[in-house]
């Protein structure tokens, strides 16, 4: 801004006055020169003229084309209305982030409210809610494409790409006639990825648009950190589907010329998922969360009728919680520590657990490999930062099933957040430290396999110790 202006008698004056800009309810600029609108009257190559918005008023402004101020002509017949822009500016940014956020109106309408500090007078002159509602919604309307209610739509070029303009829509096929896959990455996402000795994969239902059956991510390590890759869109849970996603990443890996070779896979349980994984990553461990484990065990416990009794009945309670504790010791002794727990089991006991018993051995001894589920060892024994990820999203989301343009807009709001985040962590940024809680069951967990292994404690008091700490972590 320049240091000085000239008036219409040619005075020099020590300091222009305080300039900004503002848009007109028709998305116009409009230039305010304390606390006085004007809008634009005519422009050159060089120069802007403003006019006063009230009609008949004489004072004038000139700019230059960089929107400097060169000098002021004339003077105002009113005074100025230093509440009605309070007001205007209000109202303009509740409208623009209704058109660049999914935010529901009424929340947005109070937040820039509480945040803007209004006068009495100009929250008397503020319109409601319910009366800005109406001009608000048919401007978001106004840059939302048709929302759409089958796959068969085009996606517009803002969709694709990122807020920076870089692009994000890697994938948009057909895996059959009806059947549609989108990805999102970006190739600063994608090289982090194919990169990583460690990923993280899982899906969420309740923020996915209804013409696709879950959204999917792909997180990798880095920095010991978790940052979101990939976002999918997948129509289905099948086999097929999976090893299409798989083989789009793998054939943007080539192009990158980039080996995308993970040693470590963590997931949940999907019987098409652990299928799929082992023939497209046969170098990879794949292993399954130690959260959705205990949380499998803890469902069935609900399903076969045992809740209260669970709740009431402490043997009932410590022998569902050795369950819970078997993926924590070794591989090599998870079987026969299982038969010994059976074989040393009250009848009485066996009886009331019968329906539990069959579930573990047909789930987890018969139908998924023991390798699958055994984290004894493991740094990292849950997917925990893609669950809070899906947690913190389905938040930002706000209800179920959002329409697929929203959807989007919070996609390319998390690829921004990703960036942020990656350039802070590049710049030194550190992980939270962990709970003093989580350090301490950790180092108990430690402690019992020393002992262990130091033949301190044999198979049975090792899992009766670990039981213990499953307790301490379900608090």
């Amino acid at each position: 801004m320049a240091e000085a202006f000239v008036t219409l008698t040619g005075e020099i004056q020590a300091k222009s006055p305080a300039i900004s800009f503002i848009n007109s309810n028709k998305g116009k600029p409009l230039l305010v020169v304390d606390d006085y609108t004007f809008k634009l009257n005519k422009a050159t190559t060089t120069t802007k003229y403003w006019i006063c918005i009230i009609n008949g008023c004489a004072a004038k402004v000139h700019t230059d084309s960089n929107n400097r101020l060169m000098k002021t002509v004339g003077n105002h017949s009113h005074l100025p209305e230093k509440e009605k822009l309070e007001v205007r500016e209000v109202r303009e940014k509740i409208k623009q982030r209704a058109k660049n956020e999914t935010t529901p109106i009424p929340r947005i309408y109070d937040e820039e409210c509480a945040k803007a500090m209004l006068s009495n007078t100009a929250i008397a002159i503020l319109p409601s809610e319910r009366e800005m509602n109406s001009g608000i919604n048919k401007a978001r309307r106004g840059i939302t494409p048709i929302i759409p209610t089958t796959q068969l739509f085009d996606i517009p070029k803002s969709y694709s790409k990122t807020l920076n303009k870089s692009e994000f829509l890697i994938t948009d096929k057909m895996i059959t006639r009806r059947q549609r896959i989108l990805l999102f990455s970006t190739s600063e996402q994608l090289k982090m990825l194919f990169a990583a000795e460690t990923i993280f994969m899982d899906g969420t239902f309740s923020t996915c648009p209804s013409m696709f059956d879950q959204v999917y991510t792909i997180h990798a390590i880095k920095y010991d950190q978790s940052f979101p890759c990939v976002f999918g869109l997948l129509p289905n849970r099948q086999k097929s589907t999976y090893h299409f996603m798989f083989r789009e990443l793998k054939a943007l890996a080539v192009q990158m010329d980039i080996n995308f070779s993970p040693k470590l896979i963590m997931s949940d349980f999907e019987p098409s998922l652990l299928a799929v994984v082992a023939l497209e990553f046969i170098t990879a461990t794949h292993l399954s969360c130690y959260f959705h484990f205990t949380q499998a065990i803890y469902r069935a416990i609900q399903r076969v009728g045992l809740s209260t009794t669970y709740n009431n009945d402490d043997d009932i309670k410590k022998f569902c919680r050795k369950l819970m504790a078997l993926p924590l010791i070794p591989e090599a002794i998870i079987e026969d520590t299982y038969d010994e727990l059976i074989a040393t089991m009250p009848s009485t006991l066996k009886g009331t657990l019968k329906d539990l018993l069959q579930y573990f051995q047909k789930q987890w001894l018969s139908k998924v490999p023991i390798s699958q589920w055994c984290v004894h060892g493991l740094n990292i024994r849950t997917n925990n930062n893609a669950e809070a990820f899906h947690s913190r999203f389905n938040r930002r989301v706000q209800i179920n099933h959002p329409n697929i343009w929203s959807f989007i807009k919070l996609l390319q709001g998390e690829e921004n957040r990703f960036h942020h985040m990656y350039v802070q962590f590049m710049a030194g940024l550190g992980t939270r430290s962990k709970q003093a809680k989580t350090i301490a069951i950790q180092r108990r967990i430690d402690k019992l396999g020393e002992r262990y292994y130091d033949g301190a404690i044999n198979a049975m008091e090792y899992l009766d110790g670990l039981s213990f700490v499953v307790a301490k972590r379900k608090k």
